[in-house]
Parts: structure tokens; sequence; C-alpha cells
């Protein structure tokens, strides 16, 4: 069961080193992270156009979780088109055993993902020195695992700054977990400790304000994921699109 949920969960797209050196390595927004275990992963760091150069307030920065299928280097249009339509900077960071990663032979995995957005975050919060109040913190689809555990915690090793304090938290198509959207919610419960991305469990701990979208006829993420949240874990504020 274990193995099933991991295989659907994480479907990495088999490219090939050529198509990352004509699309992402080209990237002059391109900068490579860390993780605490020594792990190397590439990221984009988008920074919008400022209309207006004299506003002195700084600029919102989305922390971007991609999807499952696919990676950093196949949706380099849609974070430029983000930053452009929402004024924001984004930063998408890849998972450890995806595109580059992948190549160096690491594996996808859960707590591989949590290494990865720990690492975007400390890059965020240290190197760049981006208040959290400054950060949104966005995950699509399976991204939502490590932006929800992310946003969830009062803290991250190897930085002060604490995510519980970013500006808010979008979720694009959350699951509830691996096991709900692979086997349903009674085979879920069964499957308990073979289970990852538990994100029902840790989404009642966030403080910042949550948005959740999710498509009523999603056939990769069941729309009861999604609706679980809104009517289960107390959302109050729902709107029918």
């Amino acid at each position: 069961m274990g193995s099933a949920i991991n295989a659907v969960a994480f479907p990495a797209p088999h490219l090939g080193k050529a198509f990352y050196q004509d699309e992402l390595l080209r990237r002059r927004d391109l900068v490579f992270l860390k993780t605490d275990q020594d792990e190397s992963i590439p990221a984009c760091h988008v920074r919008a156009q400022r209309k207006h150069s004299f506003l002195s307030t700084p600029p919102v920065t989305i922390l971007y979780s991609h999807g499952n299928a696919e990676d950093v280097g196949l949706h380099l249009d849609y974070i430029d088109a983000l930053a452009e339509y929402t004024g924001a900077d984004v930063f998408s960071y890849e998972y450890v055993g995806y595109s580059l990663s992948r190549l160096d032979g690491d594996t996808p995995s859960e707590a591989g993902c949590i290494r990865s957005i720990d690492a975007a975050w400390r890059y965020l919060v240290d190197e760049q020195k981006i208040h959290p109040r400054r950060i949104v913190i966005f995950g699509r689809s399976i991204g939502s695992g490590p932006s929800v555990d992310l946003a969830s915690r009062s803290e991250v090793e190897g930085t002060e700054f604490s995510p519980l304090d970013a500006a808010g938290v979008i979720l694009q198509s959350p699951l509830e977990s691996g096991a709900y959207v692979v086997l349903g919610g009674t085979a879920a419960t069964l499957g308990y400790y073979l289970d990852i991305f538990r994100n029902y469990e840790k989404i009642g701990n966030i403080k910042a304000p949550v948005a959740i979208m999710h498509g009523t006829d999603d056939e990769v993420v069941p729309f009861s994921n999604g609706e679980a949240w809104i009517v289960e874990r107390r959302f109050r504020d729902y709107m029918d699109c």
C-alpha cells in the first residue's frame, strides 16, 4: 500500500539533461539551494516588474510548491505569468528527486520535500532578508503537503524566523493526505501508518489566513479533498465560483 501511495504521489518527470540545459539552466534568476542533508536543488527567484518604483513597501514573495507530475523546468512560463499578474515576486524551488536533483541520483520522498521547502524558507528569510509577513506560502496538489507542513510549524531548523508568521497560505487542489487521494477515506484510515502528507492533521495549526482553490471536476485530486478542508476544518468563509 505504501509503495502505491508513493508511486502516485511522486511521478517525477523523466526528462534528459539537454532539456534542463535549454530551459532551466539558462535562467538568470536560477539559484541553487542546499538542504540540511547537503542535497542540491535548483530554484527560480522571479522578480516582478514594479509599476510604481517610488513605493517603499517591500514586495510580497510567493513561495511556490509545484504539483506532482511537473518540475521547476516545466513550469517556467507559469511562474513568470504568476509574477506578472500578481505583481509579487515568485520563488519556485525544486523537490529532492525532481529535475536536476533526479539527475544527481536523488529519489523523491515526503521527507525530501520537507527538506526542500525548509531550504527555500531559509533562503528567503535569512539570505534575502524577506520578513515572513511578506511571504505567501502557495502549494498546488502534492505541493500542498510541504506547504501545509511548513505553515503549521513554529520553527525551521537553522533560522529564527517562524513560518507561523507568514502573510498567508494558498492551497490549490490540496490533498487531505496521500492515502485519501489514492484510496479514499475508509482505506486511508486503515493505511494510516503508511500515509504521507497527512495535511488534515496539520491544517489546524496554521495561524495565517488560508485560501483554498479546487475544481469540482478535478480528476487527479478529487474535489472531496478540498471540500473536506472547508466543511470539516472549520473554514467559515466559503465562496463557490
